[in-house]
């Protein structure tokens, strides 16, 4: 576990904030509300007090007395309960507070110890972390912080501590804890600092505006210049990029094993580090060349050594990056002038990760308003943060009219910028933001969604509009229908209909001619006649730029019935069985023991069946325990002024298929048998049996008619070493057939692996392996077959492996596990099964 050291002090955020802090204690908003002089006083008074039975009432009086309206520190109904108890239990009060002074002792358990007996004496007393806070610095507030439940929050959030909530002793050690740290760190330089300084700094902390967004903009700032520094500099990159604990680097490593390219080079840098503990800028080289090799293209054409190592740096940043960001941002749509504006939350926060992989020196974010899908479209408020200084003010979208046209401050002296003159810009460009301006274009962002809602684009329109985009986003009708074998006017009305759907999305209006009939073609087209009189459509410019972001899946790769035996080590009579199980009963479950590839083979099978990889018509979602009709179906949700129906991804997906009734949809359920069947799938768990499909029911929530379409087949997987099977299979049973897939160490897996440099002598130690293991399981008397080892452990081996480590790892780390768990209570028997192997 890392101390609070390396935690609190990792990147100079906690001086950075401190120093803040301090500048603030100079301002007429800082407010001491003489804590000092109460605390002084009880501390003095409790010097002197001896507690008993005879006086333990007076001084808890004397403790709730100082607690006043004004100077409170703790909520008055619990002093108030702390009185109750000690006036009906003086003797058992005076024990424990006793207990809670001496200090010799856990003060968890001595906290906790307090609440119980407090519960016994009457079980509606909730003592918590802050009357505990109180009475211990009414003791000695130069060692006892008094505690606050969000500033204790802000602290963990902010300094990225364990924020699992314990008990409240628990709670009250950590924040203990953390602020003696803290004490014992500023007073290095500021010796006369007590335990009262550093609550004070948190509270204000977590309190103060001007703390607060000073504070995350000067962090953000010292990481840009540091990341500028980098891109000068790799070398240096590398040897701080050395420095990050083993075990973050040990995790990264893990999280880039069996890539490719670029991210084959950061496993093997991360890889020489943790065998090393350094790395040279020489190594790195020489690691580019060892991968670059072995592809065809350069594969480091867009990359340089700052934008292969950056993901590697910027992991354990990301999320503090964002989180200050998120600071900023929330205390822009808090500034009281802005009360009437509908902003989004948290929307826009780009870090400097923003440019995807490659990373930059410069962050920045965005507040505007609901009424824009995007801040592109949008007037905005607007801060950005790099190694040049901070910029902020009013900004306009790249598809807004006024792009270009911002109201900026720009900030160079970072140790000069001032929340006070953040807060006056801000404010003073509100008028020009809520002026009405209208928008360019519909966003390619907003052409993304509506290219991806079934509602609106149906597969007809998206199988012309991607023709036209094959044919360089332009042609006339006639060319299009050529292309597609269509007649030209065959588009007319999908076009008009479409084109109104999405003026109804969007709130548009159609632009009318000048005969007063609406024009609805330019919508989707820009046009122009051409030399011979024929009128030539474009796509709209944002139209075809999103349309080519989504074209890769959107253009299917073919796959056959010898693809799926390609990749798959099956024979045809059981692929067949499969096959006509499926078009029969139309809901399937693969059944067989870990590791023989049941969810790899339920796509596979998918794809088959479709003759192309169209994931636009697979769905795959796992079950587990929580899993709720209202994930799967439909549900009311929170939304900020009440509830709002919200549709489950089974509901969305019968949708889609009944709009296509001419293609066929197959919905994947990983790990059927740890879900309750008739609990998530409701009232439609009759409608998927073969012979309800395309009935209709009322549905619960809406009343709405609906069905699952006979075109929605269904595949789970079952795991048969699942222990909950059992229990299951009666509910199961009578909707789906069962196809059980074994273990396939086959001619066809052998020479897969062949195909992939495994010599004949580790293909025959696997076999002998396996056999072993799987001999015993099948005759164990508490296993059986249904726990045998699959193939799918032993079918790929990485590259930079030699097939010995391979091996052994595999058996080590994956076999022996589960062995361990299938033979929990015989030891001896997994020793014998793993020694030799």
């Amino acid at each position: 576990m890392e101390s609070y050291e390396s935690i609190l002090l990792k990147d100079n955020y906690l001086n950075i904030a401190y120093k803040r802090y301090l500048a603030y204690k100079e301002t007429e908003q800082y407010n001491d509300e003489n804590k000092l002089e109460v605390l002084t006083n009880l501390n003095e008074y409790l010097r002197e007090k001896e507690i008993n039975t005879d006086t333990v009432v007076y001084i808890v009086k004397r403790l709730q007395k100082a607690n006043t309206a004004s100077e409170i520190f703790v909520h008055e109904s619990k002093t108030a309960d702390l009185v109750e108890f000690a006036e009906n239990r003086p003797e058992e009060v005076t024990i424990l507070l006793k207990e809670l002074y001496q200090f010799d002792g856990s003060i968890e358990e001595t906290i906790d110890k307090f609440i119980r007996k407090g519960k016994a004496f009457k079980n509606s007393i909730s003592f918590d972390a802050s009357l505990f806070g109180y009475l211990l610095a009414a003791k000695e507030y130069a060692l006892y912080p008094l505690y606050d439940e969000a500033v204790f929050s802000f602290i963990k959030n902010t300094y990225g501590l364990a924020s699992k909530s314990g008990t409240v002793g628990n709670n009250y050690l950590m924040y203990l804890n953390v602020c003696t740290f803290v004490l014992k760190h500023f007073q290095k330089t500021h010796s006369d600092l007590t335990m009262l300084d550093v609550q004070d700094f948190f509270l204000c902390h977590s309190q103060s505006n001007k703390i607060i967004v000073e504070t995350s903009v000067e962090y953000l700032h010292t990481l840009a210049v540091k990341l500028a520094h980098y891109k000068k500099d790799p070398d240096a990159m590398l040897r701080d990029i050395s420095e990050i604990e083993s075990e973050r680097l040990k995790s990264l490593r893990e999280q880039y094993r069996n890539d490719e390219k670029v991210n084959l080079i950061k496993f093997k840098v991360l890889d020489r580090i943790l065998e090393k503990n350094f790395i040279r800028i020489e190594d790195l080289e020489q690691i580019k060349e060892e991968v670059k090799v072995k592809y065809e293209t350069n594969i480091l054409q867009s990359w340089n050594n700052f934008t292969i190592l950056f993901q590697i740096y910027y992991a354990d940043k990301k999320l503090k990056v964002r989180e200050e960001q998120r600071k900023i941002h929330q205390t822009i749509r808090e500034i009281k002038e802005f009360k009437e504006l509908n902003l989004w939350k948290d929307k826009v926060l780009n870090g400097f990760n923003w440019n995807q992989n490659f990373g930059g020196s410069r962050c920045w974010l965005a507040v505007f308003e609901e009424k824009y899908d995007s801040h592109r479209l949008a007037p905005q408020f607007f801060l950005a943060v790099s190694e040049n200084g901070v910029e902020y003010g009013l900004d306009y979208g790249d598809q807004h009219d006024k792009k270009g046209m911002n109201d900026l401050v720009v900030e160079t002296g970072i140790d000069a910028f001032l929340y006070e003159e953040f807060y006056r810009k801000m404010v003073s460009v509100l008028e020009e933001m809520k002026e009405e301006t209208y928008l360019i274009d519909i966003s390619e962002e907003t052409w993304i969604r509506l290219l991806q809602d079934e509602t609106i684009f149906k597969e007809t329109d998206k199988e012309y509009l991607l023709k036209m985009y094959e044919l360089g986003g332009e042609a006339t009708a006639t060319q299009l229908a050529k292309a597609l074998g269509k007649h030209y006017s065959s588009f007319n009305q999908p076009v008009v209909q479409l084109a109104k759907r999405i003026l109804k999305d969007t709130g548009r209006e159609a632009t009318i001619s000048d005969d007063g009939k609406a024009k609805y073609w330019p919508v989707l087209f820009d046009g122009e006649y051409t030399d011979n009189e024929h009128f030539l459509w474009r796509l709209k410019p944002n139209l075809e730029k999103a349309i080519g972001a989504i074209a890769g899946p959107t253009v299917k790769e073919n796959y056959t019935k010898e693809d799926f035996f390609s990749e798959v080590f099956m024979d045809e009579q059981q692929y067949e069985t499969m096959v006509n199980l499926l078009r029969y009963k139309k809901n399937i479950i693969l059944q067989g023991p870990p590791g023989v590839g049941k969810t790899y083979v339920s796509k596979r099978l998918a794809y088959s069946l479709m003759g192309k990889k169209d994931d636009t018509r697979v769905e795959m979602v796992q079950f587990h325990q929580n899993y709720s009709y209202e994930d799967f179906v439909m549900g009311y949700r929170p939304k900020e002024n009440g509830f709002t129906l919200k549709y489950g991804i089974f509901y969305e997906f019968c949708k889609k298929a009944i709009e296509n009734e001419e293609k066929d949809y197959y919905f994947i359920i990983d790990e059927i048998n740890r879900g309750n069947l008739s609990k998530i799938f409701g009232e439609l768990l009759m409608l998927i049996e073969q012979d309800k499909r395309d009935d209709f029911v009322s549905m619960s929530y809406n009343g709405e008619k609906f069905t699952v379409p006979s075109n929605v087949y269904i595949i789970g997987t079952m795991n048969t070493a699942d222990r909950s099977l059992a229990q299951l299979e009666v509910a199961l049973r009578r909707r789906f057939a069962f196809v059980s897939i074994t273990p396939n160490f086959n001619a066809k897996w052998r020479e897969f692996l062949e195909g992939s440099g495994v010599t004949t002598h580790m293909l025959d130690r696997i076999q002998y392996a396996v056999d072993k293991w799987n001999t015993v399981i099948a005759n164990d008397y508490q296993l059986g077959q249904g726990y045998a080892i699959g193939h799918s452990f032993f079918t790929k081996k990485p590259e930079y492996l030699t097939e010995e480590i391979w091996f052994e790892n595999i058996v080590q780390f994956e076999i022996s596990p589960l062995l361990e768990e299938y033979f929990y209570d015989r030891p001896e028997v997994v020793k014998e099964l793993i020694e030799g192997m």
